[in-house]
């Protein structure tokens, strides 16, 4: 998506990257909606609603408010070590937004999203497994090889996994590695955008873990609030064309 990253500048300051999350966030919910009008499926409608949008708009703009500050805070890459809430902020919300983007695009598409049966067993017979791992488990405990407790978790893990594969993953619940799966399996995206999806999954993730973790810098937050930027543009270019006295509306 290299074509769509901050039309064509090389660089830009974090002023000028607020607006342009402001500016390309409404947009996105603009055109999006107009184009959900003409959309003859109630499921997408519904998916894609004016209250989502706007939810989506106002956590853009929480976002641009960040950044707006963030040449107070830059001199902190030089600085080892030090983790500026403002920047953790950014990653928190910027993974928020990603992860929204992604499953728009998808909701419009959601026929062809269900069609892919993403991760689902076809003609998986569940019963017939269930109970052969069943009684297997069973004996494995009458001969004591594990414990009760033991043979009842795996029974549930099993019950667990074998759901995972044979109900449909709803699109609205479907969370960003999982996307980032998709899209990946797909071919929606290629490898340089799934890399960035990615760094963004990390950082937006890091925050979270109790692991000795580096959180991705200012210059990194920036060039992937900009992927984010160029992602939103990419989805308007997916989208059908509208009719005429749409557009000029």
């Amino acid at each position: 998506m290299e074509d769509y990253i901050w039309d064509g500048e090389i660089d830009c300051g974090w002023e000028d990257l607020a607006q342009k999350v402001r500016d390309d966030s409404s947009k996105f919910a603009k055109e999006m909606l107009k184009i959900v009008d003409a959309s003859p499926s109630d499921e997408v409608r519904s998916l894609i609603s004016e209250e989502c949008m706007t939810r989506f708009v106002l956590l853009a703009k929480y976002l641009a408010d960040q950044l707006e500050d963030a040449n107070y805070y830059v001199v902190e890459d030089l600085q080892e070590g030090v983790q500026n809430p403002t920047k953790l902020i950014s990653w928190i919300l910027l993974g928020s937004l990603t992860e929204a983007a992604l499953q728009i695009y998808l909701a419009f598409y959601v026929e062809d999203y269900k069609n892919a049966k993403w991760q689902q067993w076809i003609d998986f017979p569940k019963e017939d497994v269930k109970t052969a791992l069943g009684e297997a488990i069973n004996m494995l405990v009458k001969n004591e090889k594990i414990e009760s407790k033991q043979g009842k978790s795996l029974k549930e893990a099993i019950k667990e996994e074998i759901k995972k594969h044979t109900v449909e993953h709803p699109v609205q619940r479907v969370m960003l590695d999982e996307i980032i799966q998709f899209y990946e399996s797909q071919e929606l995206l290629d490898e340089y955008d799934i890399g960035d999806l990615r760094e963004i999954q990390s950082n937006r993730n890091g925050i979270h873990s109790f692991e000795d973790r580096s959180i991705g810098d200012w210059y990194s937050l920036q060039l992937s609030v900009r992927f984010w930027c160029a992602l939103l543009n990419w989805i308007l270019d997916r989208m059908p064309e509208l009719p005429d006295y749409l557009i000029e509306n």
